[in-house]
């Protein structure tokens, strides 16, 4: 086990700035990504016309 944990040690002091920068983008999508709304269909309805600037986005993950 000794090994392996020297291995890690290595790993981290040989590769510490590719690990932090990949980290910061990590939190970065984390902390900037806008989360998904489940609106009803009737909600939808109600938030479309209430007369307000309205943005609808149209995804498909096919």
């Amino acid at each position: 086990m000794n090994a392996i944990g020297h291995m890690l040690s290595e790993l981290l002091r040989q590769n510490w700035a590719l690990l932090l920068v990949l980290g910061l983008l990590a939190g970065a999508w984390l902390f900037l990504r806008t989360p998904a709304d489940d609106l009803s269909v009737e909600a939808f309805q109600q938030e479309i016309r209430s007369g307000q600037p309205v943005v609808v986005e149209f995804f498909s993950n096919t």
